[in-house]
């Protein structure tokens, strides 16, 4: 082989390195910019999911809690750039035609990953979707039943009682601990009023309805219904929530 020869070869050799480098790199720039969204897409997705089962598990923790008055429950939640916090923004009002009222502010537990939430209330969990409808997620503990031919309505009001809140990536705790339990039971049939005041009346609405509630008025922010001629089975109980 020639000098000229071997100094084109040693050319091509170059060249054909630097063309796979910026081939390889390329590459790599293509998979970072499309495969890299689409991966914290569904890490994402797998968060709120998984936070969504743990609401699961939070709304029996917390039925232990308020209607066994087991004494304490903890519950760990992976928070990946998300937050939960504990607010006041939900009350319920028990009214009867015999005279009784009870008034209750129940409280929220709210987890929130960008534009999403999931939210447990009075005994309930909603999901909640940007520009989406709100899902109710799993029921509360508000129901009506038949019993000797006598309609039953048995309504149980779990009130969360805290202020706290976390947020960021770490592991948040959140320790839920029996504060008060109370019950009543008319002694005749009745007419019960309710009104509920949430973020989520229009879920209310019709789970009300599906109970056999006739629905008198509902707002984004509060439902007013009403059912006749039924004996009322009425509980509150309070659970003291500290997110840490």
């Amino acid at each position: 082989m020639t000098r000229e020869d071997r100094r084109n070869a040693a050319v091509s050799e170059t060249l054909g390195y630097i063309l796979l480098f910026g081939i390889v790199t390329l590459s790599m720039g293509v998979i970072y910019a499309i495969g890299y969204p689409a991966l914290q897409t569904n890490m994402d997705a797998n968060v709120f999911e998984s936070a969504e089962q743990n609401f699961i598990v939070l709304q029996s923790n917390m039925e232990r809690v308020a209607f066994d008055q087991t004494p304490v429950k903890v519950l760990k939640l992976k928070l990946q750039s998300s937050s939960i916090a504990v607010t006041n923004d939900s009350s319920i009002s028990v009214t009867t035609s015999s005279g009784d009222s009870w008034n209750y502010t129940t409280g929220e537990i709210v987890f929130s990953k960008d534009e999403k939430t999931i939210t447990y209330e009075m005994g309930a969990v909603f999901k909640k979707y940007p520009r989406e409808a709100t899902v109710m997620v799993s029921e509360p503990p508000i129901y009506v039943t038949s019993f000797e031919n006598t309609k039953v309505t048995n309504i149980g009001i779990v009130s969360v009682d805290g202020n706290s809140q976390m947020g960021g990536k770490g592991i948040a705790t959140v320790n839920l601990r029996h504060n008060s339990s109370s019950m009543n039971m008319s002694s005749s049939t009745t007419d019960v009023s309710v009104i509920i005041n949430s973020n989520h009346a229009y879920k209310w609405e019709e789970y009300l309805d599906k109970m056999d509630f006739s629905i008198d008025n509902v707002t984004s922010s509060s439902v007013h219904a009403h059912i006749n001629d039924t004996m009322l089975i009425m509980s509150s109980h309070s659970v003291d929530v500290d997110i840490s």
